[in-house]
């Protein structure tokens, strides 16, 4: 059975409006587009007493202050003729910027009012500027699942994963992986806007781009490591034609500053870029630095933290979740930790990634610790790789120092608090531990061993995240217990590192090379301690020593080490 019947309510939605393929004899091309009013329906008077009688004896009876009978008021019959405006439909002013809004987007229905308070229209209105974009072959209406033989896929974010539920369309269909940004079933459709050439848009040939051209002076000035990073990087995406490159960049090397000229050249070309990551810390602490780099854009942030905002931009910073509210609409793609959580092994959010790249465009995947699998596209050739092993200010990334403790008696806490009191002494505490569990207890344990200082502690669910991150960058905090909620894409001025449990089986080599390399980032303060504190070591440890010094080893083969 089909999965519901999102195209019977399509048409139900639009009823009135002219078909794609309209049966009867077209209009002359002159003849504005004026779909017709549907009818408004009609409600049996003697129905509207009885019911408003009903409702009035339940309010009285529920105590809910009601002394007279409940008066009925139709809203719908007064609204409908003035919010149907036919003059709105043909103003070709608005039309565009319906058309910019939601160029590259795909809307569900309960995205609809957002835009239509963006435009300042009616639902009706809105309806009809969508199909006015889809008779123009710019835009389509889906149903939200597609049937592959004998299995069902959302078309907004790819995935089978979905629960079935009768209704009284049949049954019907909610897809599970798209919950994070809004439930969509198969009762919805799903409205679709390609890339539209909006007048007032002007493009520039690409190949006529070179990097010398950019004139821009950034907040942060490159090092040599940086400046052939950046240089090679054009090269793989201008000349080369690369269409997916990996930056492979030592924690705090500056690898979001080097894509900088990249990013402008693009920009400059009108075209439209997105720096997408897999966490919120991450794009809130990234979109102010671009935005102080490129003052005249206005750039977007879209992330769970904040409400949707349809405005268009040329420069969109976004999770990975939100990517899935576009469809092929951009040039180039900055993916920043791309073997990150939980975008590493998610099908859906890589899925995503790909469906909002234009055919033509290309993807620049940054990280400091690269996943076996994007590695082997580099081995295959399927993806290009440009290296930059040094940090900005030239000094090496701390190797992390080993103490062996269970965490398990009082002489343990003693043991941790000498680490912990040495460690302070240079600057602020980030402790990482594994589990969300573990930060509860150890916030605890930790305010009572420090009474004197301020320790609190955060993951991933926290409601207080944010506001906490804020005090510890600005040092009202002085440890800070977390998940790995802070192992990526934060640089806090001085920071020291304490990880607890670091042979626990949550952490991999990567997860320890990016909380190791927390510390030291500022050129203020460049250099910093990491200490795992572990009851066995683990490969995972080994490992991601290793993996520290290699990069060290190789920056100083470049020439490119202070310390």
């Amino acid at each position: 059975m089909s999965p519901g019947l999102p195209l019977g309510k399509l048409l139900a939605v639009t009823a009135g409006l002219p078909d794609k393929k309209p049966t009867t004899q077209p209009e002359p091309a002159t003849q504005p587009f004026s779909p017709a009013l549907p009818s408004a329906p009609v409600i049996d008077g003697d129905f509207e007493n009885r019911l408003a009688q009903k409702l009035t004896n339940c309010m009285k009876k529920e105590n809910m202050g009601v002394q007279e009978k409940v008066q009925w008021q139709d809203t719908s019959r007064e609204a409908l003729p003035e919010a149907f405006n036919i003059e709105v439909l043909q103003n070709e002013t608005m039309y565009q910027k319906f058309l910019r809004i939601a160029e590259g987007r795909q809307l569900a229905e309960n995205e609809f009012r957002i835009v239509e308070k963006e435009l300042g229209v009616s639902t009706k209105e809105l309806l009809g500027f969508m199909q006015k974009a889809v008779q123009s072959g710019n835009a389509e209406w889906l149903p939200i699942f597609e049937q592959v033989r004998s299995r069902y896929f959302c078309r907004r974010c790819g995935s089978s994963h979905y629960e079935e539920w009768p209704s009284l369309y049949g049954d019907t269909y909610t897809c599970l992986d798209c919950r994070e940004i809004g439930p969509l079933n198969s009762l919805q459709i799903l409205f679709r806007l390609h890339s539209v050439d909006v007048p007032g848009q002007t493009r520039v040939d690409t190949d006529k781009c070179k990097p010398d051209q950019t004139v821009r002076s950034y907040s942060l000035e490159f090092t040599f490591a940086q400046e052939k990073a950046a240089e090679e990087l054009w090269q793989q995406v201008h000349r080369q034609k690369a269409q997916e490159t990996l930056l492979w960049a030592a924690c705090g090397a500056g690898k979001t500053e080097v894509c900088f000229p990249l990013i402008d050249s693009f920009l400059r070309q009108n075209k439209k870029v997105l720096f997408a990551a897999p966490r919120q810390d991450v794009v809130h602490d990234v979109q102010p630095r671009l935005q102080k780099n490129f003052p005249e854009y206005n750039i977007k942030i879209l992330s769970g933290a904040l409400p949707q905002d349809m405005e268009p931009s040329k420069l969109t910073v976004a999770t990975t979740h939100q990517v899935l509210r576009f469809y092929r609409a951009f040039h180039l793609i900055i993916l920043d930790e791309t073997d990150a959580y939980p975008y590493e092994g998610s099908s859906v959010l890589e899925y995503g990634i790909r469906q909002a790249l234009r055919p033509d465009g290309q993807i620049i995947c940054l990280t400091a610790t690269p996943s076996a699998e994007i590695l082997l596209r580099v081995k295959s050739q399927k993806c290009a790789i440009v290296r930059l092993p040094v940090r900005h200010h030239g000094f090496p990334v701390p190797v992390p120092e080993w103490q062996k403790n269970k965490l398990t008696r009082d002489r343990s806490l003693v043991e941790l608090k000498k680490v912990l009191l040495k460690l302070i002494a240079d600057g602020p505490i980030l402790v990482f531990v594994p589990t969300v569990a573990l930060v509860k207890e150890w916030t605890g344990v930790l305010k009572m061993v420090f009474g004197d200082l301020r320790v609190e502690g955060s993951w991933s669910s926290d409601a207080a995240r944010r506001e906490k991150t804020v005090l510890f960058r600005q040092g009202d905090i002085n440890i800070f217990v977390c998940t790995s909620i802070l192992e990526r894409g934060i640089t806090i001025k001085g920071v020291q590192v304490a990880v607890l449990f670091a042979d626990h089986t949550l952490y991999d080599a990567r997860a320890l090379v990016q909380m190791a390399g927390r510390t030291g980032r500022s050129a203020e303060c460049p250099v910093g301690r990491a200490v795992f504190i572990y009851a066995e070591q683990t490969q995972a440890m080994i490992q991601a020593n290793r993996w520290i010094q290699d990069q060290n080893r190789l920056a100083e083969e470049w020439g490119c080490l202070n310390g």
